[in-house]
């Protein structure tokens, strides 16, 4: 019977009892029961999943071999009706159960240790040597399954949180090695002034710390050296001060090292290092002399110090009673919190090593260590939006490895990281942070995280972070607690395509400094879309992506304002400097020259200059199409012709109506009444013309109602702190539309008039252009016309020829296909003749070189090919040569083993005659003794009846 049991168990609700199953369960809900002492752990399943999953966590921690028994049940899927058989073949035809070694602190996938694949019922043994395992249990069935462990050995068994909670503490071997050396010092401190039990005390601590690999004199001593230090700063630790000048004595006197003087000096007594020269040695160098003298004195203080050292160590004398009673005074306070102590005793000593290998057995459980902290904030209900879930600045005191784990309602989640010194992100591995080892730096490090909540959200959902180390400390957060309140500007519109490839620009304005985030996502998944925030200009950061990018972070400076560092109630960590602004690492290197915004300035971040305080700043968010990889079709073209004919309706500085009311009309049209409405070359007005919506306004673009999300579009958001809401201002950049509409209105100031009378020079152009395509559309049908009169026989032709012929012939540009030709004749002489020659032999010679070249080449590859060929040839030889000497090794050796066994049966078949001879031999010797000695017997007893 096993001592320690556990059971989990999961279902899905439509395999419960109605009374199991009379709430409405859309998820995973889970029961704690416990019957007698088995725990027990039971989780319902939603009917609409496809087969039950499930996730669990094993942790065995123990000094010995351990055994557990894993007995794994399953339902599935019989198929008694038509439906049932149908959803059988679907699903899997048995359970799995897969156990594999698992760490929080990688992402890398370990091999499985015990696989259990089964349709109803299994079970199977898990050896585990000693120390601390985690294993990670995947379980799958078609209905439901259930997991029952039994072991000799105490373990845990159960979700996430449960397992992770018990690796923050040592492992039982890593305790029990540090309790195995506090035990040994506190044996050598108690029987320090004793001289018989001093030796003997000294050799078992000397056993207890010393790995057993060790085998040169040098590193013994370098081991030596780091256990005597950590023995010092562990009393330190302990007391909660600096030792004393005798207290340091004692514990030189203990540890036998007066090599430690040396490390503890500059630690303990900082006095010396601040202390200042004497008035009359300030501002000279000292002679030569007076360094050897200085040598000479040194020298003479260590070797007196050491005579000490040594002479105290030596039981029975006065100051080895002394030293003796100072750390029996000390030891109380070693022993008051002895684990701890002892713990603390053994990591110095693995943390100070300058071994790369392993010192003690217990090294091996510290991948399964960890520390972690939680940092948890509320999420938005907003539906199918765009949300900035949390972004702060972690300070890194020291070198660490630390992973970053999300815990989030919503699927589609991100967590960037930005390194504030350097500006780069660091990488991401299918959208997860890896672990990375984090370098102290200046400006920490920004967590930004970014999520797109679903169509329903919700409501109350709690978003979470988990920090992983291996051990304290971890990245602190730059402030008490996380904010979770941003305010987000969006701005969305249709995409309208330009010369220029841009999307959008955006001028920023800020009052104050303003930490803020930028994202522009597109209709279209796969445009490929640059993002970039200018400062006059000079692009300062910038992401490009698919579909969907992101600045994560990005501090806006203002013009006026001090600086981030300046100013005593000012946070250094809630703006970053100019000079060290993060910038985003742009993930593609190279990109076309025709996609490159006219008049842009080409961005480097290593020869960045940031703009002096005289300019100011400027700031501007620009997104734009890379690589022409947003395709419009049809439809969408003549959408985008009605937006461009808006646009340009616009930018007009006065109304024609304003032009025609100021002076006088003329008839737009003099041949008939179809030049009532004038057409135009502009495509927008044609759509308009076939029933496309003419009034659409653009001021009703940023409007939900009015807003069509089939049509090309995209969204831009701009993130900051909800405290600084009045700081920011962003607004569409129309400063090139205000330079020209200012420009228009100091011509029309200057000459008045000057509008309506382009207006009308345009008009009368344009209607001399519909005129004259009016008449040539006219001859070409008199000409059709007087065609067909004259060849009678076609006016029987079919309706498709007949339509064949009606329908003009497009234009064509032959462009491409005509060879240029100069200004002027050359005449061809006997020169030129001479060159073009040549200029073919070249090519013909050319030619042939590199055909030769290559025919050369295939030669080789053929010669390598078939020396290849005999090389297998003559390697398959030798394998079949040895082969057939190892057969004839065997058949040798089996036919000498045949032999020898021949030998010994026909050697025991002609020595079991002989056997029988004797025994046959002894047994008739045997037989007439027996018969005398029954005769004379016989003879008694008859003689007796005569008488």
């Amino acid at each position: 019977m096993y001592s320690h049991h556990m059971h989990q168990s999961q279902f899905k609700s439509t395999v419960l009892s109605k009374t199991a199953t009379a709430s409405n369960y859309t998820g995973l809900s889970t029961h704690s029961q416990s019957t007698g002492n088995i725990p027990v752990t039971s989780a319902v399943a939603s009917p609409e999943c496809p087969e039950v999953r499930g996730t669990h966590y094993l942790c065995v921690d123990s000094l010995q071999p351990s055994q557990i028994l894993i007995s794994f049940s399953v339902l599935l899927l019989w198929g008694d009706t038509a439906e049932k058989k149908k959803q059988m073949s679907s699903a899997h035809s048995s359970a799995v159960l897969i156990a594999q070694p698992h760490s929080w602190k990688s992402l890398q996938t370990q091999m499985p240790v015990l696989t259990i694949k089964t349709t109803f019922s299994k079970a199977a043994m898990l050896n585990l040597p000693p120390g601390r395992h985690v294993l990670c249990f995947h379980a799958k069935a078609a209905l439901g399954y259930h997991i029952h462990l039994c072991s000799e050995t105490p373990f845990m068994f159960g979700d996430e949180e449960t397992i992770m909670s018990q690796l923050t503490k040592e492992s039982a071997r890593f305790t029990e090695q540090a309790s195995s050396m506090l035990k040994a010092l506190s044996r050598m401190v108690t029987s320090f002034s004793e001289e018989q039990d001093q030796l003997a005390a000294r050799r078992a601590l000397e056993e207890a710390h010393c790995p057993r690999d060790i085998n040169t004199s040098l590193v013994m001593l370098e081991h030596h050296k780091v256990f005597n230090s950590a023995v010092y700063h562990m009393l330190c630790e302990a007391l909660g001060r600096k030792l004393t000048a005798e207290e340091r004595f004692a514990v030189l006197v203990l540890t036998a090292d007066p090599s430690l003087l040396s490390t503890t000096h500059n630690e303990d007594t900082p006095t010396f290092a601040e202390s200042k020269p004497p008035e009359n040695w300030r501002g000279r160098q000292p002679t030569d002399e007076e360094v050897k003298a200085v040598t000479i004195l040194q020298a003479g203080f260590k070797g007196h110090l050491v005579r000490e050292i040594l002479n105290a160590s030596k039981p029975g004398l006065k100051e080895n009673i002394t030293a003796s009673k100072i750390l029996l005074d000390m030891w109380p306070k070693v022993e008051s919190d002895a684990d701890k102590h002892a713990v603390f005793l053994l990591r110095y000593i693995i943390d100070h090593s300058k071994r790369n290998t392993e010192l003690y057995p217990c090294q091996q459980d510290e991948w399964t260590r960890i520390t972690f902290a939680d940092y948890t904030v509320s999420l938005q209900d907003t539906a199918n939006s765009w949300v900035l879930v949390f972004r702060e600045v972690f300070l890194v005191p020291k070198e660490m490895m630390v992973i970053a784990k999300v815990y989030s309602p919503f699927p589609n989640c991100l967590l960037h990281v930005i390194d504030n010194d350097t500006g780069k992100e660091l990488d991401l591995v299918f959208n997860k942070l890896v672990a990375h080892i984090y370098q102290p730096n200046k400006l920490g490090y920004t967590f930004v995280v970014e999520a797109v909540t679903p169509e329903s959200p919700p409501v109350g959902a709690k978003w979470r972070m988990r920090l992983i180390g291996s051990r304290e400390p971890l990245p602190e957060l730059s402030r008490e607690t996380p904010l979770n309140m941003f305010l987000v500007k969006e701005f969305r519109d249709y995409y309208i395509p330009n010369d220029k490839n841009l999307i959008c620009r955006y001028s920023v304005q800020v009052m104050a400094d303003v930490l803020g985030t930028v994202q522009f996502q597109t209709s279209k998944l796969d445009v490929l879309i640059r993002l970039s925030i200018l400062d006059q200009e000079k692009e300062v950061a910038g992401n490009t992506a698919k579909g969907h990018v992101i600045i994560p972070v990005f501090c806006f400076l203002a013009n006026k304002a001090p600086s981030c560092t300046d100013g005593k109630n000012h946070n250094p960590k809630d703006c970053l400097t100019q000079d060290k602004r993060v910038k985003v690492v742009d993930t593609l290197q190279q990109r076309d020259g025709k996609d490159n915004t006219a008049g842009k300035s080409d961005f480097s971040s290593d020869h960045y200059q940031p703009p002096t305080e005289t300019m100011g700043h400027k700031y501007v968010v620009q997104a734009e199409v890379l690589c022409k990889s947003w395709d419009l079709d049809e439809s969408e073209m003549a959408f985008v012709y009605i937006l461009r004919d808006l646009e340009k309706k616009e930018k007009r500085v006065y109304k024609i109506e304003d032009l025609k009311s100021s002076s006088t009309t003329d008839k737009l049209s003099h041949d008939g009444p179809k030049s009532g409405t004038p057409k135009t070359n502009r495509k927008g007005e044609t759509d308009k013309e076939k029933g496309k919506p003419a009034a659409v306004s653009k001021a009703g673009f940023g409007q939900e109602a009015s807003f069509d999300l089939s049509k090309p579009h995209w969204i831009l958001h701009v993130a900051s702190d909800k405290s600084k809401a009045g700081s920011m201002e962003v607004k569409k950049d129309t400063e090139r539309m205000d330079q020209i509409k200012a420009i228009k209105k100091a011509w029309e100031m200057a000459e008045p008039g000057r509008g309506a009378k382009a207006l009308q020079c345009r008009l009368q152009f344009l209607n001399q252009v519909h005129q004259t395509h009016n008449e040539a559309a006219t001859d070409d049908a008199e000409s059709r016309e007087s065609a067909a009169h004259r060849s009678g026989h076609d006016t029987s032709l079919s309706p498709s020829r007949q339509r064949l012929i009606d329908t003009p012939c497009p234009h064509m540009d032959y462009t491409p296909f005509i060879r240029r030709q100069r200004d002027f004749s050359v005449l061809m002489d006997s020169q030129i003749e001479e060159t073009r020659e040549r200029e073919r032999l070249e090519k013909i010679q050319t030619y042939r070189l590199v055909r030769d070249n290559d025919l050369e080449h295939r030669k080789q590859q053929e010669l390598n090919r078939k020396e290849l060929m005999r090389h297998q040839l003559k390697m398959s030889e030798n394998m079949q040569a040895a082969l057939k000497q190892q057969h004839k090794k065997f058949i040798n050796a089996c036919e000498a083993f045949n032999s020898r066994q021949m030998a010994t049966i026909k050697k025991e078949q002609e020595e079991t005659p002989a056997l029988e001879e004797a025994q046959q031999s002894v047994l008739e010797k045997r037989a007439p003794t027996s018969a005398a000695t029954q005769k004379p017997k016989k003879h008694a007893n008859t003689s007796g009846k005569k008488k």
